[in-house]
């Protein structure tokens, strides 16, 4: 998805993040994953207080079982196989309760895809153990929201600290709006590519 226009704008509502800007200038708009919800969940759900490297080991793992079993969604597997992938007992708790609730429903839950965010975060806190950080991953992964920043996240959070410490004491992401899921990227770029190391 093209973001040179909204990648203008934040320039301009930014203008002392000039530098910051023009390092991560390839960054994009996520590109929407085209997978069943059942599945988006698993991969969601697992990459919850875990590393990028972990949690994309845990779900080969998971991808690789599922396959072997001829699964036509990955929240099919059990609690014991989804333990032996390296899944918390919390996790899949709230996978298969999704599960469960989506096979009763699923009218509802791929309208999902339509909501406002604001809706899609109360549905989305309704399932045990799935918060606001499922919420906002799925809606800037998973159904092309614009104006989404990830305030849970953790390297989102280190990111906002370091511009705050390093380039602007005064800011405030949300003034991005309604690009604020183009900042995020942003912000996780610059962790990527070691932009802050200059700064030590």
């Amino acid at each position: 998805m093209s973001s040179v226009k909204d990648l203008d704008q934040l320039r301009s509502t930014f203008p002392g993040l000039k530098h910051f800007f023009d390092a991560v200038a390839d960054t994009t708009y996520p590109n929407m994953e085209r997978m069943p919800l059942l599945n988006a969940m698993v991969r969601v759900v697992n990459s919850q207080m875990l590393s990028t490297a972990s949690a994309s080991a845990i779900f080969k793992r998971i991808e690789t079982l599922a396959r072997q079993r001829r699964l036509k969604y990955l929240s099919n597997l059990s609690a014991e196989e989804f333990r032996a992938c390296g899944m918390s007992k919390g996790k899949i708790r709230s996978i298969h309760e999704f599960r469960q609730r989506y096979q009763k429903d699923r009218n509802r839950y791929e309208r999902w895809r339509e909501l406002p965010f604001d809706e899609l975060q109360a549905e989305v806190d309704s399932i045990w153990g799935i918060s606001t950080w499922t919420a906002e991953m799925l809606a800037m992964f998973y159904f092309g929201h614009k104006d989404v920043f990830p305030s849970k996240d953790l390297a989102i959070n280190r990111g906002v600290e370091l511009i705050r410490r390093h380039i602007d004491d005064g800011f405030e992401p949300n003034e991005g709006s309604p690009y604020r899921t183009l900042l995020a990227r942003c912000i996780w770029r610059s962790i990527e590519i070691g932009y802050w190391r200059e700064f030590e």
